[in-house]
């Protein structure tokens, strides 16, 4: 029985090992009959993607790299009141300047309105959006849409409350394109460490990319620039404020402790002392605190004239950039690669079928 079933085991890897050197064999003879087809089915995918790339066109990255300082803008200006941070509320909850900028780069508020600002190119002058729309072609691939063929922005539609219906709807999609992680024309990035930030413009116009990256750092730097002012501002109002109740406060118990004095003629009976003790320490205290009040305020008045937005630029964009092109011998590799396999697979089925059915 053990002899019969070895016997059994032996023919069928006798007849296995036969079935993959017929099939070998079938390989080679197809490959043999259509090594021409191959070769030239694969020169043309490998040709379609040498002119893929070569047609391609340039892509230009426009880069800018800024320091955001920890000691700038309104973060320095609550710093410089140290003790006295607790009369204008706030100060110790305020949001870092870092954290602030991180969540504004690369917002609707900044590029939005960047894409409304007039730009000039090749002598054309027109809103940074316009020649966006010019760039890309967006125009024709509005054609089919009812709502966006035709449309234009002119000049004078600096604002999005300007715009109509239509131009908020072109306005939306073009913003849509550069706000998201899946946008291919701006990057942006953040070293918490270093705390260091730069965001790129990628389109096939060298002039735009640059432009428009400046626009942005120009933006940015405003508007963190008119906030700080705006909160110093507030701060330095709030502890006028303070400052004044302090006054008012020393100048009751000053006129109580004159009253007294005049009242009693300067003698006083052991009932009145304790209250008179009580007085000329809250007059000592109030006049502590309106003597460090009057110094802070002084102080911050001076450092909210000399505030700045905090930003130091570290890299800026500047013509001429150099070109990134699609790698021909890369895309002809793939193309032609690819082909090749669905060229195989398409000859070898019918191969397949000829013979074996």
């Amino acid at each position: 029985m053990e002899i019969k079933e070895s016997l059994l085991t032996n023919e069928k890897d006798e007849l296995s090992v036969k079935d993959i050197i017929k099939k070998i064999k079938m390989l080679f003879y197809f490959l043999k009959e259509n090594f021409v087809k191959l070769i030239i089915l694969t020169l043309f995918g490998a040709s379609i993607g040498f002119l893929w790339a070569y047609l391609s066109k340039p892509i230009y990255t426009a880069k800018v790299k800024f320091l955001m300082k920890e000691s700038g803008g309104n973060a320095g200006l609550l710093n410089s009141l140290g003790s006295l941070g607790s009369l204008i509320g706030g100060a110790a909850g305020v949001t870092s300047p870092l954290d602030r900028t991180l969540a504004i780069l690369g917002s609707e508020r900044i590029i939005g309105a960047v894409l409304l600002k007039p730009l000039e190119i090749n002598q054309k002058k027109q809103l940074a959006i316009s020649h966006f729309i010019d760039i890309y072609d967006l125009k024709n691939k509005w054609k089919k849409d009812t709502t966006l063929n035709g449309l234009k922005f002119e000049l004078k539609d600096s604002t999005f409350m300007a715009l109509t219906s239509k131009q908020r709807k072109a306005f939306r999609k073009i913003v849509g394109t550069f706000i998201g992680d899946k946008s291919t024309v701006f990057f942006r990035s953040f070293d918490k460490k270093s705390g260091v930030f730069d965001f790129s413009i990628v389109t096939s116009s060298e002039y735009f990319s640059v432009e428009f990256s400046k626009l942005i750092y120009k933006e940015i730097d405003k508007l963190i620039y008119e906030q700080s002012i705006s909160s110093s501002g507030k701060n330095v109002n709030i502890l006028s404020n303070k400052l004044d109740s302090i006054r008012s406060a020393l100048s009751g118990v000053q006129n109580q402790l004159a009253r007294n004095t005049d009242r009693t003629l300067g003698l006083l009976m052991q009932e009145d002392k304790v209250q008179q003790k009580s007085l000329m320490i809250k007059e000592q205290m109030l006049t502590i605190m309106y003597g460090e009040a009057q110094k802070n305020l002084e102080t911050f008045k001076f450092l909210n004239q000399s505030i700045n937005s905090g930003l130091e630029l570290l890299q800026y964009p500047y013509n001429p950039i150099v070109a990134e092109r699609k790698s021909i011998i890369l895309f002809s590799f793939i193309f032609g690669f690819f082909t090749f396999l669905i060229s195989f697979a398409i000859l070898y089925l019918r191969h397949w079928v000829k013979y074996n059915l």
